[in-house]
């Protein structure tokens, strides 16, 4: 088992001071979300209202080099929402016409950074409206133009999966991979992004199994569902609850088995979102470490 961890852990540090200490908390594996803002992409932004992105200049070659020094592989960039930019926690835009190109453009120069660099993936949601079918078809176009673009390239879009987007069970990412047929096409699987999807009890392992040969990277957290749009929790302004990993109601010890029967050999990327930005840094830092240790506990017995 491999384990990374998200750098939007860690807000209040620079990128290479992120790097360092991923590493050196024994992680072996980083994506970078707010270092792809950092870098200037036009990913979704999750820095709290108080802070702003450094502006960095850094090569493909720099960036690997200062993984390098921190003594970890960089997994992935992203955040993307293919067709829209998300601000609110809740269904995206779509997006039309000068604003669907530059954000088309902005993925591909991602696409092109990631070749370069060796990471090779950019993680990316759909966006859009679960309740609105209609928007499968734009979907389908940018993803194909993207996809197109990663295989001149050598990169990979891994699709995530989310409960408030159009791509948001299996099922969905299955249909996607299935009508968009390319090797450049892979998935982020989260386990805990399924289980706040209605109407929870989701079949998590059983997931894992229907999308074993497309999955590339996973999300590594925890989540417990609550009835109300987006697990909202009555009395709170949080509008999901993800505890560390072995206090909420992903089967982890499941996906753990079902993981070394498909044989999967890619990055498990610890979050603790419950919220981030809500907490204290030294508290977030607690959550991904002691979601580490149970991830290590779970594989370990298994």
């Amino acid at each position: 088992m491999k384990t990374a961890a998200m750098d939007t852990m860690w807000t209040d540090l620079s990128l290479k001071d992120r790097m360092k200490r991923v590493g050196d908390l024994g992680f072996t594996g980083i994506q970078l979300w707010l270092g792809a803002a950092e870098l200037g992409f036009e990913v979704v932004k999750q820095w709290p209202a108080n802070k702003t992105p450094e502006s960095l200049w850094l090569t493909p070659k720099e960036l690997s080099k200062m993984a390098q020094e921190a003594g970890i592989d960089i997994v992935a960039l992203g955040q993307y929402c293919i067709l829209g930019d998300m601000n609110e926690l809740g269904p995206t835009p779509v997006d039309v016409g000068r604003r669907r190109e530059a954000r088309i453009e902005d993925i591909k120069s991602m696409m092109n950074y990631v070749a370069e660099e060796g990471a090779g993936i950019v993680v990316c949601e759909s966006g859009g409206d679960p309740n609105r079918p209609e928007q499968w078809k734009s979907l389908l176009e940018i993803t194909n133009e993207l996809v197109s673009h990663a295989e001149k390239v050598g990169a990979t879009l891994a699709m995530e999966h989310a409960s408030i987007f159009l791509v948001d069970t299996e099922d969905a990412l299955l249909r996607l991979v299935r009508e968009v047929q390319s090797k450049s096409l892979k998935i982020n699987f989260d386990p805990a992004n399924l289980a706040l999807t209605p109407p929870g009890n989701r079949d998590i392992p059983g997931a894992i199994r229907k999308l074993k040969n497309h999955i590339v990277v996973m999300h590594a957290k925890d989540a417990i569902y609550h009835d109300g749009p987006y697990g909202t929790v009555p009395g709170r302004k949080a509008t999901y609850d993800c505890p560390p990993i072995g206090k909420g109601q992903v089967p982890w010890k499941e996906c753990a088995k079902v993981l070394k029967e498909i044989n999967y050999g890619g990055y498990l990327i610890v979050e603790y979102a419950e919220p981030v930005h809500a907490q204290k840094p030294e508290n977030v830092e607690e959550g991904v470490l002691e979601g580490k240790r149970q991830l290590e506990k779970i594989f370990e017995s298994v």
